[in-house]
């Protein structure tokens, strides 16, 4: 029978060739390639099963050992071809067995699979291939049971970790104490999530160890790949910095529904380590990732909750209130906001959204949710702020900056449209120039906000945008000087001074119909000599008459000036220019 020694495998699973030689009926029997004693075997077939599948390119025998009778490797023709058959299909091991009465000569096949370092056992006659095949069934099969319950042990200690929800870095210390092996725990991002090393462990600098982690482990052909959401551990020796000593790193990927949330790094003790001990923190690597994976699936769940709890994101991203790019990108991260992505803000106001009445709260959720639905395949976050509704677009990358506009302009439309019913015939929607990332939401805003303000100055369209109205964004940082403040107030004070202000409201729609005395009478709904008698008494206020072409362009500039510095003063009360971007 069989022992059931303490695991000890490959980084496979399989069983190694040398702790098969341990048993008594192979003791003895390598005659050579011991460099190969490491590789592991999990199965046993008959030469002549190999046979069969010699056409398939592919390494159809890894982690078999092959049972051939003597004779097929005597000759040093037949024994070269043989062996360096077996060893492109990778075969485990060669196991040359001499049937009772033959006594052929190993010597050619002992130097093709030492060349190889592929292990040759010359067994005796009692073990034939039914003896042998048997031996490494009940050895793999043993293996197996004792690995399956060790791992039971380990998941059930880990799982009752998990259970009290204490973190990743509890959840780190209960792998060290089962491996007694430092552990590091870090995200996708590469950011550490946790240290714990045994307290008898020489210290050693995490930060160091991150850094000496490579993207990947080996050539991608030899590199364990995750398959399945399986966690596959791969194995590297590193150096933390250059005068440390070499450490040998069992590294596992973090994975939840194939998704790579981190890795989890485990330091042996010893370099190299004991072979027990590394396929004892395979196992424990194994299922510790698997848990640590469902811990950080629950912290990350709990700060999305905590996030949308806070219903604070668009606000804070229109304001540009974050501290960093850290923080920019940990919150955007809970609400699927590109960070590098193009976004047009567009404002939405309407008398219904104000806070008068019971059923207002009701209508600026509604009329939130479905400007939120509006795009289910882009990015529209939405929001209520100060008694408007922001809606966040995401638009295609600018390959063709007016394609952008104009994507957002119907965008607006199609807003105007679905909100309508919701908020009333009074509503209006504006939209800022798009732009990138936070800063691009941050100054989109202000564009849309100011562009909200003129359009209830103005009498704009329904639905405009800061382009609309590009005569005032021309004169925006000239209306903010003070000659220009000074210049509106003389210059439309005597108007408003003067028969009670209406004097402005005719002139301004004189100007509007350029010139036209009948069209601006019938807008206004005057007689044309009441409107001519109003005329000349503006332009005996501004000293100047008001049918010449610079007398009606002073007026224009000095109301466009006023108009924009009564709605930047309003707008600058209620919140800040846009900072820059957090870099």
């Amino acid at each position: 029978m069989a022992h059931h020694p303490a695991i000890v495998t490959t980084a496979d699973g399989h069983l190694p060739v040398g702790t098969l030689l341990a048993e008594p009926l192979l003791r003895g029997t390598l005659v050579a390639g011991r460099a190969g004693l490491e590789r592991g075997v999990g199965w046993c077939l008959p030469l002549s099963e190999t046979r069969r599948c010699a056409g398939d390119p592919d390494r159809d025998l890894a982690g078999v050992a092959v049972h051939l009778p003597v004779t097929a490797v005597a000759a040093p023709e037949e024994a070269a071809a043989v062996v360096g058959d077996l060893v492109r299909r990778d075969a485990a091991a060669l196991l040359a067995w001499r049937p009772p009465g033959v006594d052929s000569d190993l010597d050619a096949a002992a130097r093709a699979a030492e060349a190889a370092g592929v292990p040759l056992l010359a067994l005796p006659a009692e073990a034939d291939y039914r003896a042998v095949s048997r031996l490494i069934g009940q050895k793999a099969l043993a293996q197996s049971a004792h690995i399956l319950e060790y791992g039971s042990r380990v998941h059930r200690t880990l799982a009752e970790v998990l259970a009290r929800g204490p973190g990743v870095p509890a959840m780190a210390r209960a792998v060290v104490g089962l491996s007694r092996c430092g552990v590091l725990i870090c995200d996708a991002d590469g950011e550490r999530l946790a240290w714990e090393e045994p307290p008898d462990a020489a210290p050693m600098d995490p930060d160091a160890l991150l850094a000496a982690l490579p993207e990947d482990l080996g050539p991608p052909g030899e590199r364990p790949e995750p398959a399945e959401g399986n966690a596959q551990a791969a194995e590297a020796r590193l150096r933390p910095g250059p005068d440390g000593p070499p450490v040998h790193v069992i590294v596992t990927p973090v994975l939840v529904g194939g998704q790579v949330f981190g890795r989890m790094v485990m330091v042996e003790r010893a370099c190299p380590p004991d072979p027990h001990d590394l396929a004892q923190h395979r196992v424990v690597a194994e299922h510790g990732a698997t848990l640590i994976g469902s811990e950080m699936l629950r912290q990350r769940s709990v700060r999305a909750a905590e996030e949308r709890a806070r219903g604070d994101f668009v606000e804070a991203l229109v304001h540009g209130r974050f501290a960093d790019s850290h923080e920019l990108g940990a919150r955007a991260r809970h609400h699927g906001f590109d960070v590098d992505g193009h976004f047009a803000v567009h404002v939405v106001a309407a008398a219904s959204l104000l806070p008068v009445g019971r059923d207002y709260l009701r209508r600026t959720v509604s009329a939130t949710r479905t400007a939120q639905n509006l795009e289910p395949g882009g990015c529209a976050l939405t929001a209520a702020i100060s008694s408007t509704i922001v809606v966040i677009q995401q638009v295609p990358a600018p390959r063709d900056p007016i394609g952008q506009r104009a994507d957002a302009a119907r965008f607006a439309e199609r807003l105007h449209r679905a909100l309508r019913p919701h908020l009333g015939d009074d509503l209006r929607v504006t939209h800022g120039r798009p732009g990138q990332g936070a800063g691009g939401v941050a100054s989109g805003y202000h564009e849309a906000r100011l562009t909200m303000g003129l359009a209830w100055h103005t009498a704009a369209e329904p639905v405009c945008g800061y382009d609309d109205l590009r005569v005032f964004a021309a004169l925006k940082d000239v209306a903010r000087s003070a000659e220009a403040k000074s210049f509106a107030r003389e210059t439309l004070a005597p108007l408003r001074r003067a028969n009670g202000g209406d004097l402005e409201k005719i002139v301004l729609a004189y100007i509007r119909t350029s010139g036209n005395l009948n069209a601006a009478a019938r807008d206004l709904g005057l007689h044309r000599n009441t409107m001519l008698y109003k005329l000349d008494r503006a332009s005996r206020a501004l000293r100047m008459d008001i049918r010449s072409a610079d007398a009606q362009f002073m007026f224009w500039l000095a109301h466009h000036i006023d108009t924009l510095t009564t709605v930047t003063g309003t707008l600058d009360d209620e919140m800040a220019p846009p900072a820059a971007a957090p870099g």
